[in-house]
């Protein structure tokens, strides 16, 4: 009994086949290679031209057989032998350069695989204007379900076929609309690229209809630079009309009216089948492929082109985790987060040996994958999501160490080359390293160069005030996008700018911007004076409110009860009382320990005269306590009066 082998594994099919390419008409070159296949009964190999000149022609036994198969449609529509065969001749399968037949057959309907007949020669073997080699066609299986709809009307499809091919001859509308129905269920598998501002957007069909549906509106697919590979076909077979949901002009798409009501349906249909072919098996990138002939399949050409590296800064609190969750993390994607400290070092971040024990008690010794290497394994095996690794604090770290040979893999591919270009997508790493560790986690061979991929983002965070912390060299710096977190209110949500603080009638807007007024004007007498500012988000909402349970501490109830609590005196309802009194405490002492104590112990440190009232109050505890034990604008007691006033009438 014999049992089945290993499943192949295939390359994969490059977006960058036939980058400058178009193949116009290119209705009419699929309309042939399908109606060439049924004349020559359907083989699974059709080398269908020979050199004729600087050009290529039909073969002999394929003139023949075409003549035969469509004698009775030739007789009757009055198309003579020599000009069928003429115009046949005349098709872009014959006239078009390989590349642009490769994007087409190979990339969008997969029909067939194509190449020449001397399979020595390069795809780029031929260029606009020169010389065409005879070619073969190598069909699919999809040439046979097209086949399944032709053999139900086969006189009515090969007429559809002849009148797209360019003859002036009768057709089925009913059987023209199917046909074209067939062949663009065949094309939703279809990947293209465009270029939007600095970013490369990697789409399908599918992507314009959800577009189409969520907006009721057109969608440019145009891009900002010139179209390459596959979107070149795509604006022809829109062109051509081979997408009955969709209508086309100059690289504008919209729907077309008359399916609308259809399209909803047809576009979740067409996710379901596009997610059914992702369908990824559990435990196949396991596999050794050297000793069980299965590898798993890269997916560059699939792949986002996301990947940056950001390194945002600015004041405590100015909003830098804001930016990321709002501005960089995305709906879908997967990210992870994590905080660099002193003692953080480099098999903390992406790896290290350790012991392990096995069910005999046998000790070995393993590679522990570290954060940065699993992410670095999740981006690569997930082409199609987003990954992106979030550095919290990154300067309180040694990072350049924590990083290590890492490094090197911060350099990032901008652009594609028009010579000896490497492959890889915009966004992947520029230079691979070897680490056999991280190569053998991540692509289970540990003679695998290591790349960043271009769907993983490394975003960092660092305030610029910190204290004692590493800091991060030029070499470093270059290699990220820096970014400036500006420290104002205009983006901030004004349910945080406009609340008062506790009871008083003062905003946090008012007094975080009056206070950082000072703090840059106090320039002179206080070092890196801009970077000791308030951030806009250096309070929580929470921090603000004001719980009235507390009462007014001045009038001795709150120093009332302890005492008695010191002399174990209280009744129940006098422990209730206390025990509240001291929950609003908490409450309300969340604004003068977080902000006040900052600028007395921080930002004003070595100058406190130039703010509080230094000759009344001389302890930050002394400060605390007047906050506490006054009421709304009191609160600010300890504040100089140019200060005070600056922040409770600021119009003035």
């Amino acid at each position: 009994m014999h049992r089945p082998d290993n499943i192949s594994v295939y390359d994969e099919l490059d977006l960058k086949l036939g980058i400058k390419s178009s193949l116009p008409h290119v209705k009419s070159t699929i309309a042939l290679a399908i109606l060439l296949w049924e004349c020559a009964d359907r083989p699974s190999e059709l080398i269908y031209s020979v050199q004729n000149n600087d050009g290529i022609v039909m073969t002999d036994d394929l003139d023949q057989w075409v003549i035969d198969y469509l004698a009775d449609i030739c007789t009757e529509d009055q198309i003579d032998n020599e000009m069928l065969i003429s115009a046949i001749n005349e098709n872009q399968l014959f006239k078009s350069q390989m590349e642009a037949l490769i994007v087409a057959f190979e990339l969008v309907w997969k029909l067939a695989k194509v190449s020449f007949v001397d399979e020595n020669k390069a795809a780029s073997a031929e260029r606009t204007g020169g010389t065409r080699y005879p070619k073969k066609l190598i069909y699919t299986i999809n040439a046979d379900i097209i086949h399944c709809l032709i053999e139900s009307n086969r006189d009515a499809y090969v007429r559809v076929l002849l009148a797209w091919i360019g003859f002036n001859i009768n057709s089925d509308p009913e059987c023209e609309e199917q046909l074209c129905q067939m062949l663009s269920v065949l094309s939703e598998g279809a990947v293209f690229k465009l270029t939007d501002g600095e970013r490369d957007v990697i789409f399908n069909q599918n992507s314009l209809y959800r577009k189409l549906l969520e907006t009721h509106d057109s969608v440019d697919i145009n891009g900002d630079k010139e179209a390459k590979g596959s979107l070149r076909i795509l604006k022809s077979l829109l062109s051509d009309g081979l997408n009955p949901f969709l209508k086309y002009s100059n690289g504008v798409v919209s729907t077309n009216e008359q399916k609308a009501a259809e399209l909803e349906a047809y576009q979740e249909r067409v996710d379901t089948f596009l997610r059914l072919s992702a369908t990824k098996v559990i435990g196949l990138e396991d596999v050794d492929a050297a000793n069980e002939g299965i590898a798993p399949q890269e997916y560059e050409a699939n792949r986002l082109t996301t990947g940056c590296n950001a390194l945002l800064y600015g004041v405590p609190g100015s909003g830098k985790s804001y930016t990321i969750e709002h501005e960089y993390c995305k709906p879908g994607s997967q990210v992870e987060r994590l905080v660099f400290h002193p003692d953080y070092t480099y098999s903390d971040f992406i790896g290290q040996i350790l012991p392990a024990v096995d069910d005999n008690g046998q000790v070995s010794y393993k590679f522990t994958a570290g954060p940065f290497t699993n992410i670095l394994k999740e981006s690569y095996k997930n082409p199609a999501t987003e990954y992106i690794l979030i550095i919290e604090e990154i300067n309180r770290g040694n990072a350049p160490a924590i990083f290590g040979e890492v490094f090197q893999l911060l350099d990032r591919k901008v652009e594609y080359r028009e010579v000896d270009d490497d492959g890889f997508p915009i966004g992947t790493s520029e230079y691979g390293i070897t680490n056999a560790n991280i190569a053998k986690i991540v692509y289970g061979d540990e003679k695998h160069k290591v790349r960043i991929p271009s769907n993983l983002s490394i975003i960092g965070t660092m305030n610029t005030s910190d204290q004692n912390v590493f800091t991060l060299d030029t070499a470093f710096q270059r290699r990220w996008d820096m970014r400036l977190i500006e420290n104002n209110f205009e983006n901030v949500d004004p349910s945080l700018a406009d609340a008062t603080i506790l009871d008083t009638s003062v905003t946090w807007k008012d007094f975080c911007t009056e206070i950082n007024k000072i703090v840059v004007g106090n320039g002179a007498r206080m070092t890196s004076a801009e970077d000791k500012r308030l951030g806009a988000y250096f309070v929580h909402l929470r921090d603000l409110k004001f719980d009235e349970r507390m009462g007014d501490l001045a009038d001795g109830e709150y120093d009332s009860l302890r005492k008695k609590e010191n002399h174990k005196q209280l009744t129940d309802n006098e422990k209730a009382r206390l025990a509240e009194v001291r929950d609003a405490m908490k409450q309300n002492r969340k604004f003068p320990e977080k902000v006040i104590k900052y600028l007395w112990d921080d930002a004003f440190k070595f100058n406190r005269e130039i703010i509080f009232e230094t000759t009344e109050y001389q302890s930050l505890e002394q400060v605390i306590r007047a906050f506490m034990y006054a009421e709304k604008l009191d609160r600010f007691k300890m504040f100089k009066e140019n200060v005070r006033s600056a922040f409770t009438n600021p119009e003035d």
